[in-house]
């Protein structure tokens, strides 16, 4: 038996570049891990290609999904001969930006390599995850990166974010990321440079860094989910739109600020209508 941490996964920067002759999106992304996470156990039983899965998630434990998928291409492509069990304790909301089933995805990955010992480099790794989705490459690595093309193109950065807290809030709403980006496709959005913010990592100028967060799916989804605009518009009249951004597709907010500012007053005051949780980066 192993455990595997599966780590939320947030967009601080999200740009949608365009569109290609494949329909996938070509994205520009500065991606980072938090202290929320799934946790993963893994133990062989005496069932030949069986993958059971376990979980306080009833989508996982009852449901064909990528995480089933990627368990199962694992066993029969390394031939292993037996089956296995994965008990999955879920802390990462579904449907919420955060790449909860990518993350998994991941772990399963991770898992299945230590457990039967395949030694699989990273990049044979992030090669099986891109096949079933485009988080999963990034997933499988706990540092910052900006991520480009559809998921792929990893290229790892060095920011000290140890003197920010997240402030993660969740509306307890689903959205589909499949059901924004159809919506993206029929409407205009918004698009940024993402070099300024190299130029800012580069100088390791962070509060600039905050200061630039986007999200080219946000106003798509605030314009098209009622919700979602009533939650951005409470949290600029109570935060402050710095440091303030939507992550994946949603939904759920982020808010990005130095750990001197106390934000527990808030905390308390909407914890009963949101899931409200302040969180550190890796």
């Amino acid at each position: 038996m192993i455990k595997e941490k599966a780590y939320a996964k947030v967009n601080l920067f999200l740009n949608v570049s365009d569109k290609r002759k494949d329909g996938y999106h070509s994205l520009e992304m500065l991606n980072a891990k938090i202290d929320l996470f799934d946790t993963l156990e893994f133990n062989i039983i005496d069932s030949l290609e069986t993958v059971i899965i376990k979980s306080n998630d009833l989508f996982l434990s009852s449901q064909e999904n990528i995480v089933l998928q990627v368990a199962k291409y694992m066993l029969k492509t390394y031939n292993i001969q037996s089956g296995l069990e994965i008990i999955i304790d879920k802390k990462i909301p579904v449907g919420a930006g955060l790449a909860g089933n990518s993350a998994d995805s991941a772990a399963v990955i991770k898992g299945i390599d230590k457990l039967f010992s395949l030694n699989l480099t990273l990049e044979k790794m992030q090669e099986i995850g891109l096949m079933f989705g485009a988080d999963i490459p990034y997933c499988l690595i706990d540092k910052p990166a900006i991520v480009t093309g559809i998921g792929e193109q990893i290229e790892e950065v060095d920011i000290d974010l140890s003197k920010y807290n997240i402030l993660l809030i969740n509306p307890l709403e689903y959205i589909g990321t499949k059901d924004v980006f159809h919506l993206l496709d029929k409407n205009e959005y918004l698009t940024s440079n993402i070099n300024t913010l190299k130029q800012y990592i580069k100088n390791n100028d962070i509060n600039s860094l905050i200061g630039s967060l986007f999200n080219s799916l946000e106003n798509i989804v605030i314009n098209n989910y009622c919700f979602m605009k009533d939650l951005k518009e409470l949290l600029v009249d109570k935060l402050g739109d710095f440091g303030l951004v939507m992550t994946g597709s949603g939904s759920s907010f982020l808010k990005v600020f130095d750990k001197k500012v106390d934000y527990n007053t808030f905390i308390s005051e909407y914890k009963a209508q949101f899931l409200i949780k302040l969180h550190n980066f890796l």
